[in-house]
């Protein structure tokens, strides 16, 4: 069927309608460009489609631009320390009108404010990310999301925490810096003066990392190398985390889906901050109403700039699928470039993705010129 062409059932026209819900092309195109550009190519080959864009994002860099995109809000700028204490401006996004804050961890805590060199999550702290919630309780937040990624710590929130005014001591009673290596040496942790403003501040955090907060799948056997550690400092991490959970009053908190996101930042914010963790990906869809939007679609478009075997297993294009396809909505994928062929699911081997990178074009060439091979993908599509 040629969704471009309008449909005659006896006494009324119908007009196709395409919905496109991409992920940014990181390092390329926004979410919001990503989509401008593919409907440019399909409004070319089929003008009377009527098309709506709804940017997605995946809880990570660049999802406060979606939800700035779709809610509105005003950036607010703080400033705070940086993973090593030196001081930042981090901005965060604050919807006046429902008194809901969206906060980054990264852009307090982020491993890419650091040069290679410096990256040691036994040095590394989550102070600034506190800080922002801190700055947004002030301003009279109800609400604060929490999006988690691309952290440079392995500190289990001590940081976050000690920037609300927890207290961290030693075996000898006295306060401990509040960074990754420190954990091991927690003997007593000192409630919050605040604790109460804090228990009338509905938090959540959004995370597209289901890893407990220690052992084998936590925080530091998993995370922590990409984040400067070697072996020796991975083990003595993990036993700190493992020192941080004694102090939970319920072990299935570190036991937690998403407790070892953003260096245990998951499982800090449960016990601190009373949060509830969300996937990211589902999260996203329901802030934005996906179901709505796609119950009115006849075809929907989603992608992002790297389909792999990571896009398949709950990361934001299979949660699209998945709910695409309870829908009983046919998908189509665009993305920079495609990998893992190999290891499609059965049940998603039907779906018709569309790369930019094929030969002869080069990597750097589909992504410095991404939006005109995003415009001729969505020409040439057979919808």
């Amino acid at each position: 069927m040629d969704l471009g062409k309008l449909l005659v059932n006896s006494d009324q026209i119908y007009v196709m309608r395409v919905l496109l819900c991409p992920d940014k092309f990181k390092d390329s195109l926004t979410a919001a460009e990503v989509c401008q550009a593919l409907a440019l190519g399909i409004k070319k080959s089929y003008p009377d489609t009527i098309i709506q864009s709804l940017p997605l994002a995946d809880g990570g860099e660049g999802t406060l631009d979606v939800i700035r995109e779709i809610f509105g809000g005003e950036w607010v700028k703080v400033m705070v320390k940086d993973p090593l204490f030196r001081p930042i401006e981090a901005p965060y996004l604050w919807v006046k009108e429902s008194q809901h804050a969206f906060i980054e961890m990264s852009r307090a805590s982020g491993i890419e404010l650091l040069k290679k060199e410096e990256r040691n999550p036994a040095l590394t702290s989550t102070f600034g990310t506190g800080e922002l919630i801190l700055h947004a309780m002030n301003q009279g937040a109800k609400r604060i999301t929490l999006t988690v990624g691309g952290s440079a710590t392995n500190d289990a929130g001590m940081g976050m925490a000690a920037a609300l005014g927890f207290l961290f001591l030693d075996e000898n009673g006295k306060e401990l810096a509040p960074i990754g290596e420190n954990l091991m040496h927690i003997r007593q942790i000192i409630p919050s003066q605040i604790e109460d403003q804090l228990r009338q501040v509905q938090f959540q955090v959004a995370t597209d990392v289901r890893n407990v907060l220690y052992g084998p799948q936590g925080a530091a056997h998993v995370f922590a190398k990409q984040k400067g550690a070697d072996e020796t400092l991975i083990r003595q991490l993990d036993h700190g985390l493992i020192n941080m959970a004694t102090f939970y009053p319920k072990q299935e908190i570190a036991q937690s889906p998403g407790a070892g996101a953003a260096g245990g930042l998951g499982a800090g914010a449960i016990f601190f901050l009373q949060a509830s963790i969300h996937l990211a990906s589902e999260w996203i869809l329901d802030l934005v109403s996906f179901d709505q939007h796609a119950a009115q679609a006849d075809v929907i478009i989603s992608g992002e700039g790297k389909i792999d075997v990571q896009s398949w297993e709950g990361k934001l294009i299979s949660t699209v699928i998945q709910h695409s396809q309870a829908l009983q909505k046919p998908i189509i994928l665009v993305c920079g470039g495609l990998q893992d062929e190999d290891k499609i699911p059965e049940s998603m081997q039907h779906i018709p993705v569309y790369p930019i990178l094929v030969p002869p074009i080069r990597l750097e060439e589909a992504m410095s010129q991404a939006a005109s091979y995003l415009r001729q993908i969505g020409e040439h599509l057979k919808l």
